[in-house]
């Protein structure tokens, strides 16, 4: 079996499709909440300011850690997939055999990649939009577009394959 996906990719499309991720979401905001809880814990028990001063403190802390921490923001986001991909487009054409996926990657910044994933290398996958996100390792994504198979056939047969061969993050 061999079944083609051609996905173009934007810095744009890369960034709403990471922020649009509910592991994105909730860890962001389990950081910034836990950073804040610490520092209000610290200092609810000195008593040096009433209970609603300790959590309008909080509430200001929150809002500048969100500002300026290292936590990544959307414009951190798009500044990253803009050095990686280029202001243009990224081509992506993907085959999808028995055992591996071929992955082919052109854009300004690449000139020409290629690589070879096995299913058992790949440790999860989700849809996220209209998009199918392959996970190689805790931080790389493959992003394939839905609309870049010939039928739906494929995509049928591509998400049933997955679901055989790769658990599900």
């Amino acid at each position: 079996m061999e079944i083609k996906n051609e996905t173009r990719l934007t810095y744009e499309i890369l960034t709403d499709v990471m922020i649009s991720k509910k592991k994105y979401i909730i860890t962001s905001w389990s950081i910034s909440f836990f950073c804040v809880f610490i520092i209000e814990m610290a200092i609810w028990p000195s008593g040096a300011f009433p209970w609603w001063v300790n959590l309008l403190l909080g509430g200001i802390f929150l809002a500048f850690y969100r500002l300026l921490s290292k936590i990544t923001t959307p414009k951190r986001l798009k500044k990253t997939y803009k050095k990686i991909i280029g202001e243009g487009e990224s081509r992506h054409s993907f085959l999808f055999k028995d055992e591996e996926v071929e992955c082919h990657v052109s854009n300004e910044v690449t000139p020409e990649a290629h690589a070879i994933y096995p299913y058992s290398s790949l440790t999860g996958w989700e849809f996220v939009k209209n998009y199918l996100v392959l996970y190689v390792s805790k931080y790389q994504q493959i992003t394939i577009d839905l609309n870049g198979f010939d039928s739906e056939e494929d995509k049928n047969a591509v998400v049933a394959l997955l679901k055989a061969k790769v658990k599900k993050s």
